[in-house]
């Protein structure tokens, strides 16, 4: 399900069979690439460089962009089998075809659709042009499949298949588990901004630092559009998306962090036997609305058709467990608009409209980070909260008989914002919004008092370390704050240093392997440095715990994951305590470089086993921006990937970059933003 999930959340595409062809209207878009094959695209309209994108996209990875139409459309079971029948049948349960049929024309502006269709007319004109490519499923992309990506994906950036996870399994007691997973969850991603008030040179900076997979369908690419309406934006994307979603369009700047607001419940239903299929609500007994369903599963050499009967009552999904039938509601369901918002985000030109934007609240979630050319930055930390009723307990399975607990899906609450803070600088690193800059200048849970029980309440180690560096200088330069965004250090505060505290309290008499480890972790200098003997033990310890604690898995013993870290570090390097650097690396076709960080480090890396024993990153920081206002409202972007532009291994720029990552080095763009 994790797999099918990062599949789906990526969405800016495709829920239903193909549609007919859009109009036929002719685009000549200009794309232009750089030396490290970048590609800006400008067009005389808004949808020819969507056209254009699209197109300059699928040159690079048109592989995984159709990985993402077959599972937005509910087929990615025909390609990949089981488990891309699960991602189908999220599909159908959450009726993306049927958010896409009744908002397509009613929710979306023409403007917008006419941007969505030529990007698809951009998909198709390459799939034309490279027939042999094309995946069986996936050809005749229309601005309604563009369009489905926000009715599949608005669920899923908060964790919704976390939730759905509890109702789904028949033998699961979902009313007997905490449904507020948030406070034990440590995902990643960071973002900074400063104030021409705080930094040492009265400029304003920001930071795009979103930790994501290095590949799939929810990898960065890098890419710029304009035109000649005035529409600019430089930033990234994920495949599918007609265009960046977060970046600078030079007058502003927006990054992102995942958040994890409690957007749903769940609700024990009453049932008995005397009713069969019925619920009872409001006095009366009601049926289940059922739909079945048909799910496309790959075996072998034959595609069979599997059904499945779906069931609703007024809350939402209805699912048959061991404590009985209880229903999910969750926040921003149906929602198509999400990528129009994200598009009208970019195409603000000062803050006002900026907030305009915001204020569609289409996007369920994520913390934005924001910094524009006059000097101003905010943090938001972005949610569809409902407005539930206070008197009600809701931690965990609600009555699901009476209307009263059922809350409207468009009555939403305010959500903690930081707007231009005293303290001149803003930190988000996935944690308790209340943790965000300096201590006299944070806002608090009372200030928010309706959103504060729903918000997540633990803080991560990037969040401590932020905290730990930049608020003691009087003024913040620019190689502090990029020093402040590479810190490899775990704080004393931190899980990471936790663990190491209660693998040093064990009892090591007459265990010689115990007392080795103790010595070498009692040297460790809290560094994810590549230099560091004790880092890669430490490391290696980690990250099943740290992997257990995101996926709501219980916790393996720290005593148990430290001595599987030392065998493989005794059986693949002949010791406990090679630097880091030698096992840490950054593998891409012909190039193996060593690499320094951590999982919940500001320099963020997790990493996937090798044969030889050696880990090669493959999550964490990758596409960054630096986007730095002079006082004078100039601007100048570095950016950097940490692969390249092209997914094809023969290309000059699938690695091209990786050399200028290791070293922490940056590509810079025009001043102009593009």
């Amino acid at each position: 399900m994790k797999r099918i999930a990062a599949l789906l959340v990526t969405l800016a595409f495709a829920a239903c069979a193909p549609a007919p062809a859009a109009p036929n209207v002719t685009y000549n878009p200009t794309i232009t690439r750089d030396a490290y094959g970048v590609p800006s695209v400008h067009g005389a309209t808004d949808a020819e460089a969507a056209y254009g994108l699209a197109y300059a996209h699928a040159e690079d990875n048109f592989a995984t962009i159709q990985l993402v139409i077959l599972a937005a459309r509910g087929r990615l079971g025909a390609h990949l089998g089981e488990e891309g029948a699960r991602g189908d049948f999220l599909w159908h349960l959450i009726d993306v075809e049927g958010a896409v049929q009744a908002g397509y024309e009613r929710d979306l502006s023409p403007e917008f659709r006419d941007i969505i269709e030529a990007y698809a007319a951009g998909l198709n004109a390459y799939a034309a042009e490279h027939p042999d490519e094309v995946l069986p499923g996936a050809r005749n992309v229309t601005g309604r499949d563009v369009a489905a990506g926000s009715a599949l994906t608005v669920p899923l950036f908060w964790g919704f298949e976390r939730t759905l996870g509890l109702v789904a399994d028949e033998s699961a007691h979902p009313c007997a588990a905490e449904q507020a997973q948030a406070p034990s969850i440590d995902w990643g991603s960071n973002a900074f901004a400063v104030a021409p008030s705080r930094s040492d040179d009265g400029h304003t900076r920001l930071i795009v630092n979103s930790h994501q997979p290095w590949a799939g369908p929810v990898a960065w690419y890098e890419a710029g559009v304009s035109s000649d309406t005035g529409w600019r934006m430089h930033g990234g994307l994920f495949p599918g998306a007609p265009f960046p979603v977060l970046g600078t369009n030079g007058h502003l700047g927006f990054a992102a962090t995942v958040n994890l607001p409690d957007l749903a419940d769940i609700y024990q239903l009453t049932t008995d036997d005397a009713h069969r299929d019925q619920y009872f609500f409001d006095g009366a007994w009601r049926r289940f609305e059922t739909r079945t369903i048909w799910l496309w599963v790959k075996m072998g050499w034959f595609t069979i058709p599997v059904p499945r009967t779906l069931r609703y009552s007024v809350h939402g999904p209805a699912f048959e467990t061991a404590d009985g039938w209880v229903a999910v509601r969750y926040a921003a369901a149906g929602e198509i608009r999400a990528m129009e918002q994200f598009y009208r985000m970019g195409r603000a030109e000062n803050y006002q409209q900026w907030r305009e934007a915001m204020a569609m609240r289409a996007i369920p979630s994520f913390n934005f980070m924001y910094a524009d050319a006059t000097g101003r930055i905010g943090y938001l930390y972005n949610a569809a909260m409902p407005n539930r009723a206070p008197d009600q307990d809701w931690s965990g399975c609600l009555p699901g008989d009476v209307s009263a607990n059922v809350w409207a899906h468009d009555d939403l609450i305010n959500v903690p914002e930081l707007i231009d803070p005293s303290s001149g600088w803003i930190a988000s690193t996935n944690g308790a919004p209340w943790y965000s800059t300096d201590e006299a200048a944070n806002i608090q849970p009372s200030d928010f008092p309706d959103a504060a029980p729903f918000i997540e309440t633990y803080i991560t180690n990037r969040g401590y370390r932020a905290v730990e560096i930049l608020s003691p200088l009087r003024t913040i330069s620019d190689t502090q704050l990029l020093a402040a965004k590479f810190d490899l250090v775990s704080s004393e505060r931190s899980r990471t240093v936790e663990m190491v505290n209660t693998i040093l309290a064990a009892n090591a008499a007459n265990d010689s392997e115990l007392a080795e480890i103790q010595a070498l972790l009692r040297s460790w200098d809290r560094r994810a440095a590549n230099d560091s003997p004790a880092a890669a033990l430490v490391g290696l310890s980690f990250i099943p715990i740290y992997n257990a604690r995101r996926e709501g898995r219980p916790l393996p013993d720290a005593l148990e994951s430290v001595r599987v870290a030392a065998t493989h570090l005794r059986t693949h390097f002949g010791r406990i305590d090679p630097p880091l650097g030698e096992v840490l690396r950054l593998r891409r076709g012909d190039v193996d470089l060593p690499l320094e960080g951590a999982p919940d480090t500001l320099r963020a890396l997790r990493w996937a086993e090798e044969p030889d024993g050696r880990l090669n990153a493959d999550f964490g920081d990758g596409f960054m921006m630096v986007m730095d206002w002079a006082p004078d409202g100039a601007l100048s972007t570095r950016v950097i990937h940490q692969w390249g532009a092209s997914e094809h291994p023969e290309s000059p720029h699938y690695n091209d970059q990786s050399e200028m990552f290791a070293g922490y080095q940056w590509r810079t763009l025009d001043l102009d933003g593009r």
